[in-house]
């Protein structure tokens, strides 16, 4: 852990860190490429006017179904009017259940569909588009990483996809280790994020600094940040405060709700929002809150953080709802007559008549100013797929274990099945293990990667939200990441089982048995991953692939003769990966096949050649690139149905 050396803030801001940059090339300034400001007249103002938000009351499905009232709502917003200036940091507070998170995520505009917001938000008195995650940095409570990656191999990944794309490699790499430095993360550079309270990871305090680097590493004009100290210690926390207050003093607009600060980390912040029961209690400069709250006869005593007072005096206390409302309805009556509030007006009002003026000079500009210009297609892809591969194949504990499995059961089905021979009882062991060549390469296929979507989705969603990347880009790095284990499986599987079993022995014969259970098994890994991108959690995912699995395998060809299905449903089998696989196998190993023994007794039909196999497993000699052909697509149909399923899901959030 890199924070068991670190002994003071000193050590952690020393000049003498530069020096263990691995190159000079490293050491290359920032500049306007990240989007830096440099006075505050170039920043961004931000403000909201009358801003309100309701939550539809939480309903039973069958109420919510047959009911004919009107949806009741809940208001969590109520006429709330604020401002903050460029070189700002804004420390939003109030109780829980204030609005806090709400206000926040309504100002960043990252609400849930189930909220509706009223209002004006107003980025240097334009109204604010639909683009602000591409002008603001947002740091979440909660830190979301790929754990098998190293803290500078996820910096540069973020680096690549958020960074300007005609940003220079030693600008990023820059950039790079001067958050290192700044953030007290060089000396854990190369350690894995890991997971956890897990060894090897990073300790919580490095997890909170690496989250708030990926956040500022396009040096953002506008900055959120959802309680960015909770779970730090007092010497991380007030670290962190002090490099916020540092970027504010550059130009930047930061917002950041936090939740009972020391009275050290209040004292950096120069502005205050306080909520309460969804209103405005006060909004200003920090100092001026204990006058405002003086003036109405609460008195904060001397011996009291102040933080802690204004959130015990806008609390809801128990047993005393109705005087504690009466309270915070007082206090946010006063205010919204205060000049508090009139300087807040006055500011939206001053950023909306510069607006109008630029305006009518014909010099009005784009609210996305000095914005990095997203990376292209294929750069997403490739480093998307980068992340995918390593995420992988970094633990080799878990191969080398699967692997393992695949030669033990290739021998022990060897052993089982060895040396079959061309006679009666030949056919029905070579059809019997043709078909389990198949089933066991679709069953790990298909159920190994169930996981692949529940378990990373809510890092997917958080990215995709930030404009990181997009849907189909993530999508295929995680379908070309599947391949190679798909590949190198059955190669193992085959190559063992296929000579101690005793089929036929042409190395033509061997690379098509190898090459059918490739597709085999890519096709089943595509219908699990439609399944882990459509469906939430994995018993919802068995529950509905098991009986969808059960019916592809009956119409395999190997239970059940296909020419006797129902016409209702004997369509089934075009949909079976089972069937096309079934019928390439027993095509490559029948054709051509003319010395069948027989020795069954006199006057009962028998096999006598590889045609009749075929024929009697109702296939068709003609079908075998057909076969691959309908493998193919359905291996692309389950992808694009798993896309788009995925695609439904993020756009829900």
């Amino acid at each position: 852990m890199c924070d068991s050396v670190e002994k003071d803030e000193a050590e952690w801001r020393s000049p003498d860190s530069a020096l263990l940059i691995e190159s000079e090339s490293e050491l290359l300034p920032t500049g306007p490429t990240y989007g830096s400001l440099r006075s505050p007249d170039e920043g961004i103002t931000l403000s909201w006017r009358e801003l309100s938000a309701t939550v539809p009351v939480k309903q039973s499905h069958w109420s919510s179904l047959f009911s004919n009232q009107r949806i009741q709502v809940i208001k969590v917003l109520n006429n709330v009017s604020g401002a903050v200036r460029p070189g700002s940091l804004l420390a939003l507070m109030g109780s829980s259940g204030a609005g806090k998170s709400t206000l926040m995520n309504a100002l960043a505009q990252r609400t849930s569909r189930q909220l509706t917001v009223y209002g004006e938000i107003l980025v240097n008195g334009r109204r604010a588009d639909g683009s602000m995650a591409a002008l603001a940095g947002y740091v979440h409570q909660d830190d979301l990483f790929v754990g098998s990656l190293t803290v500078k191999e996820h910096l540069m990944f973020m680096a690549r996809l958020r960074m300007d794309r005609n940003t220079s490699k030693a600008e990023r790499v820059a950039r790079v280790n001067e958050l290192l430095r700044e953030l007290g993360l060089h000396k854990c550079r190369n350690t894995r994020i890991g997971i956890p309270n897990q060894d090897k990871s990073l300790s919580g305090g490095e997890r909170k600094r690496l989250a708030f680097s990926s956040e500022i590493i396009t040096d953002p004009q506008l900055l959120f940040c959802d309680e960015p100290t909770t779970g730090l210690d007092a010497y991380n926390a007030r670290k962190l405060v002090r490099m916020m207050k540092e970027m504010a003093a550059r130009g930047k607009t930061i917002v950041c709700t936090i939740h009972q600060p020391s009275s050290e980390l209040f004292g950096m912040f120069d502005r205050l929002l306080l909520l309460a029961e969804g209103r405005v209690a006060y909004c200003g400069t920090s100092s001026g809150a204990l006058s405002f709250f003086d003036g109405l006869g609460h008195k904060c005593p001397s011996t009291f953080n102040p933080a802690d007072f204004y959130i015990h005096t806008l609390a809801m206390h128990p047993n005393h709802e109705i005087s504690s409302r009466a309270r915070i309805r007082r206090i946010a009556d006063n205010f919204a007559v205060s000049d508090h509030a009139k300087e807040i007006e006055q500011i939206i009002t001053q950023q909306e008549s510069l607006l109008q003026a630029t305006t009518d000079l014909g010099e009005c500009e784009p609210i996305l100013t000095n914005v990095p210009k997203k990376v292209g297609w294929l750069v997403q892809m490739w480093w998307l797929t980068w992340r995918a591969f390593v995420d992988s194949y970094r633990n080799p504990a878990i191969h080398t274990v699967r692997i393992l499995q695949k030669t033990l059961i290739a021998l022990v089905i060897g052993a089982c099945y060895s040396n079959v021979e061309l006679n009666q009882a030949g056919i029905q062991n070579t059809q019997g293990v043709l078909f389990i060549f198949i089933t066991e390469n679709t069953f790990p296929s298909l159920y190994g990667v169930l996981n692949i979507f529940p378990q990373e989705l809510p890092l997917f969603l958080r990215e995709y939200k930030n404009g990181i990347y997009r849907c189909d880009t993530y999508y295929m790095s995680k379908m070309i990441s599947l391949i190679p284990g798909f590949i190198v499986d059955p190669v193992v599987f085959c190559s063992i089982c296929y000579w101690m079993v005793g089929l036929r022995q042409h190395a033509y014969h061997f690379f098509m048995t190898v090459l059918t259970i490739i597709f085999t098994a890519n096709v089943a890994s595509s219908c699990g991953a439609m399944f882990s991108a459509i469906f939430e959690s994995i018993p919802y995912i068995m529950l509905a692939l098991i009986p969808f699995d059960v019916v592809l395998l009956i119409s395999g060809g190997l239970f059940i003769n296909l020419k006797t299905l129902s016409p209702y449903v004997g369509w089934v089998k075009y949909l079976s990966w089972f069937m096309y696989s079934n019928e390439a196998l027993t095509i490559t190993q029948w054709t051509g096949v003319t010395n069948i023994t027989c020795e069954v007794a006199e006057g009962l039909s028998c096999i006598t050649d590889g045609q009749q196999v075929i024929a009697e497993s109702s296939f068709e000699e003609s079908h075998l690139p057909f076969d691959f052909l309908f493998l193919s697509i359905l291996y692309c149909v389950f992808h694009t149905l798993g896309f788009f399923g995925l695609y439904s899901r993020a756009r829900k959030v």
